[in-house]
């Protein structure tokens, strides 16, 4: 793996405590050494310790088309005819969304609507991704961790040792004390039981304990905002929902303040979604997903270009991103989750 230097641009504190903190970013934060003593994939697992940015959205304005029916059109009424009083109107579609907001609802609603996988403990979360960039090539990604964070996971990635890393239980300790799955050890059973209302997920999000999070700072409503975005990215990128939490993660993150929705933004595949996005101190980051689906497309996160520590307010600026920030060595990473399913062990995949 790389080793990043301890050298975060905003000199910010270790965060993330370091049974749950396995990758840190090369630019912005420094390593802390993983509870479980597990090899160490070179990233991949979530972190924020900067104050999220709000980001500017524009939408991409689209013209809506009726369909047309060929042939002759049906001779018209004279002018002076009046409506049948029996006849009923003809309801007017609703226009498809073009706004951020707008399609980041249909998004959620559709994703809401999806069949739930019935997950069981026993069981795993499989997920066939692709990641590109964080200094590494493109290529495959295949996981398998554990629903209720008891068992052993597996990861398949050419970038990592041998190719292949036995992940430890999420609920598990270098000292075999038993943990509590939550915020800072997340589970796919813990996910599951988040509330499906987005308003009182955000407030648990928000309220969440981050005592032990940081130290030697006070918890302001900032860090708090921090830490709750980052939650969800952890979750999406690393974890995974059912149906109806995924829909109400998706609403509560455009709800955290320093957040903002972008009409269209692209995975590692190149497939376009709506976006949610904020901001890792000087590190962009956005959370992708299908405008149609609402299914979790995948994470893009670029390095801002040349971008001061803070502006006025103490949010880092809005700027261009840019991978050739960062001393000149540039920094971006983007992933698409290809395939994301319920398999009843590592190494087992679904049969389409």
């Amino acid at each position: 793996m790389n080793n990043s230097p301890n050298n975060s641009p905003n000199n910010s504190p270790e965060l993330l405590p370091a049974d749950r903190q396995r990758f840190l970013k090369e630019h912005l934060m420094s390593e802390i050494a993983a509870e479980t003593k597990a090899p160490k994939p070179r990233r991949r697992l979530v972190w924020l310790v900067a104050s999220p940015l709000a980001v500017g959205a524009l939408a991409a304005v689209t013209l809506a088309i009726p369909d047309r029916h060929h042939g002759d059109a049906a001779p018209s009424a004279p002018a002076s005819s009046a409506p049948s009083p029996s006849a009923s109107p003809t309801a007017t579609p609703l226009p498809e969304p073009t706004d951020p907001a707008g399609l980041l609802a249909r998004a959620a609603k559709a994703a809401a609507s999806s069949p739930d996988p019935g997950a069981k403990g026993a069981q795993f979360v499989y997920r066939r991704e692709i990641q590109d960039g964080a200094r590494e090539t493109k290529h495959e990604r295949k996981s398998w961790m554990s629903v209720d964070g008891r068992s052993q996971g597996l990861i398949l990635d050419p970038t990592m040792g041998g190719g292949r890393t036995d992940w430890p239980a999420m609920l598990s300790t270098s000292s075999g004390a038993p943990r509590t799955a939550g915020f800072s050890a997340p589970t796919y059973e813990f996910v599951a039981s988040l509330p499906t209302d987005p308003q009182q997920l955000l407030q648990q999000l928000l309220s969440a304990d981050r005592s032990k999070m940081v130290a030697g700072m006070p918890m302001t409503p900032k860090l708090y905002n921090q830490f709750a975005f980052g939650d969800v990215q952890m979750i999406f990128q690393n974890i995974a929902a059912p149906p109806a939490v995924a829909a109400a993660l998706m609403e509560a993150a455009a709800k955290i303040p320093g957040t903002a929705v972008v009409a269209d933004e692209a995975d590692a595949a190149g497939r376009h979604g709506v976006a949610v996005v904020g901001t890792n101190g000087t590190m962009r980051v956005a959370l992708v997903f299908d405008k149609t689906t609402g299914a979790f497309l995948g994470v893009h996160e670029v390095l801002l270009a040349d971008l001061p520590p803070g502006g006025p307010d103490g949010l880092p600026p809005a700027g261009t991103p840019s991978p050739g920030a960062g001393n000149g060595k540039g920094y971006e990473y983007a992933s698409a989750v290809l395939t994301s399913a319920i398999v009843d062990k590592p190494e087992a995949e679904p049969a389409n």
